[in-house]
C-alpha cells in the first residue's frame, strides 16, 4: 500500500469543485490537510488502512474522484484520507440477471464504456461521469441526466460492500427486493463517507435503446412548461429527459442553432424501441402544443445531447479571486416550483451578476431546480461573503416555500447550516445510527453534522 505525507501532494485530496475552498487563504487549506493519504490496491489493504485509523484515533475521509461541489472531502479532525482509485475495474458482469458489480474506485465513464462495448448501459449519466467514481456516486446519492427513465442511483443499486469503522466488511443479499425490515444497504446511499468505506457496488443494467430522439420546445412561461412536464406523467408518456430552462440559460442553447428568443426552453429526450420511441415523441409534442409549446425541431435537442457534460462555466466562473459561480440544486412539488423560482429570482436581484436556472430531473409529484449563480466582489473575502449570502437566501426561501434544499449534490460542508432544519426529527435517528455503527466517530466526522 502506498502512502503520501508530503503536504504539497496532499493538497489535492481536500480540494474538489467546491467554489468556496478556492477563496480560502493558503494557511486555512494547510490547516485542513490530512495527516496522510493511503492508496490501497485491494479491499484487504483498504481494511488495513481503516483499522489503523480506528486504532490510532484518526478520522477516515474516503476519497474517490473529487468531483463533489460542496467540500465533503475537507477533513475536520486529524485524518487519514483513503484514495480508492486503485481499487477499480469490473468484478462481474452478470448478463443473465442484468447486473454489473464494479469496484468503488472505478470511474463512471469507465464502467459505462465497458457496458457500451457489450451493448448495455447503466442509464446513469451524471454531468460528473468522467470525474466521479462509482463509490462516490453512491455516497453522494447521485442523479443522472436520463433519470426520468432509469431513476437515480438509489433505484439502480442492488448490492453494496462497505468497510465498517472497525475494519469488518458489510454486504447484503444480492436480490432484486427483500421485505426483511428497513433497508440497511440504503443507509450508505447519500451517507457521504460517514458510516463506512464503500468498496464494491452492484448496479442494474439495461440494453442500449434502439432509438434516441431529442427535441427542443419553446414556451411563453415557466408555468406552461412545468404544467406540460406534469402532463407527461398524467398521460404516461414521460420522456427519459425533461429539462426546462429559464430565458437567461436558454440563450446558451438558442445561440448554438442561431435562434433568437427570450422564451422558456424545454429539452426532451425519448429513448426506446425503434417502433415505440417515435410515437412517444409524437405524443409528447402534441401534449406540449396543448400548453402553447412550439416545436423547435431536433437540432437544438441533439446539440444539448452532444454537449451535455460540458461545465466550462463552473471553471471559468471561479477562475479569478473576485468572481464565483455555483450550481445550487433544490427540489419541490409541482405546485411550489414556479413560486420557488419567482421568489428566489426576485430576492437575488442585485446580489448576482447573472442567474441561470433549469429543471433537469422530474418525478410524478415534482422536479428539481438548479439555481446557477454568478457573483463577484472586490477581493476573495468579499466574494466569499457574497457567495454565502446567496446560499442563505436560496436555502431559507426553499425551506419556507416547502421544498428541499438538496436534490442530488449532497450536503458536504456548504449545506451544513441548514441540514438539521431540512431533515427535522430524522436527525435524532441519524445520530443514533451513527453512534451504533461508528461509536468512535471515525468516518468523515462533521459531515451530515455527525
Amino acid at each position: 500500500m502506498e502512502f503520501i505525507t508530503d503536504a504539497k501532494e496532499m493538497r489535492k485530496y481536500i480540494i474538489d469543485w467546491w467554489p468556496a475552498i478556492l477563496k480560502w487563504p493558503e494557511e486555512k487549506i494547510q490547516a485542513h490537510l490530512p495527516k496522510a493519504v493511503a492508496i490501497p490496491k485491494s479491499v484487504e489493504e483498504a481494511q488495513e488502512a481503516v483499522k489503523y485509523a480506528y486504532d490510532h484515533g484518526l478520522a477516515v475521509v474516503p476519497f474517490g474522484g473529487a468531483s463533489g461541489v460542496l467540500g465533503g472531502i475537507v477533513p475536520e479532525k486529524p485524518s487519514l484520507s483513503i484514495d480508492m482509485q486503485k481499487i477499480t475495474g469490473v468484478v462481474e458482469f452478470d448478463e443473465d440477471n442484468l447486473l454489473i458489480t464494479a469496484n468503488a474506485g472505478m470511474f463512471g465513464r469507465e464502467l459505462e464504456d465497458y457496458l457500451n462495448e457489450r451493448g448495455y448501459t447503466t442509464g446513469h449519466y451524471p454531468q460528473s461521469i468522467d470525474l466521479a467514481t462509482i463509490g462516490g456516486l453512491v455516497a453522494t446519492k447521485s442523479a443522472g441526466t436520463f433519470s426520468s427513465k432509469y431513476g437515480n442511483i438509489e433505484d439502480m443499486m442492488q448490492c453494496v460492500e462497505v468497510i465498517l469503522p472497525d475494519g469488518t466488511l458489510f454486504t447484503n443479499r444480492n436480490v432484486p427486493r427483500s421485505a426483511t425490515g428497513p433497508s440497511i444497504p440504503n443507509l450508505f446511499i447519500g451517507s457521504e463517507g460517514t458510516l463506512g468505506l464503500i468498496t464494491k457496488v452492484t448496479l442494474k443494467v439495461h440494453k442500449i435503446p434502439e432509438r434516441r430522439e431529442f427535441r427542443g420546445i419553446e414556451f411563453d412561461t415557466l408555468e406552461e412548461a412545468v404544467s406540460t412536464a406534469r402532463d407527461f406523467y398524467l398521460r404516461d408518456i414521460v420522456p427519459a429527459v425533461v429539462r426546462i430552462y429559464n430565458s437567461a440559460e436558454a440563450q446558451n442553447l438558442y445561440a448554438k442553432i442561431n435562434h433568437t428568443s427570450d422564451k422558456i426552453l424545454m429539452i426532451v429526450g425519448i429513448v426506446g424501441a425503434e417502433t415505440i420511441a417515435p410515437e412517444i415523441l409524437k405524443q409528447v409534442l402534441l401534449t406540449a402544443a396543448k400548453r402553447g409549446g412550439t416545436d423547435l425541431g431536433a437540432e437544438i435537442g441533439n446539440n444539448w445531447e452532444q454537449h451535455r457534460y460540458n461545465a466550462d462555466w463552473l471553471e471559468e466562473g471561479n477562475a479569478e479571486d473576485t468572481i464565483i459561480a455555483d450550481a445550487i440544486e433544490v427540489s419541490g412539488n409541482w405546485t411550489t416550483l414556479p413560486k420557488m423560482y419567482e421568489v428566489i429570482s426576485k430576492k437575488l436581484e442585485g446580489k448576482v451578476e447573472k442567474l441561470w436556472a433549469h429543471c433537469s430531473h422530474c418525478y410524478p409529484s415534482g422536479a428539481n431546480i438548479y439555481f446557477i449563480i454568478f457573483a463577484k466582489g472586490k477581493d476573495k473575502e468579499e466574494t466569499l461573503k457574497k457567495f454565502n449570502e446567496i446560499w442563505q437566501i436560496i436555502m431559507e426561501n426553499v425551506h419556507e416555500i416547502g421544498g428541499s434544499g438538496a436534490h442530488h449534490h449532497g450536503i458536504g460542508r456548504q449545506r451544513l447550516p441548514w441540514f438539521e432544519e431540512e431533515i427535522g426529527t430524522s436527525y435524532t435517528i441519524l445520530k443514533d445510527i451513527k453512534k451504533a455503527v461508528d461509536p468512535k466517530s471515525v468516518f468523515n466526522p462533521g459531515i451530515l453534522k455527525l
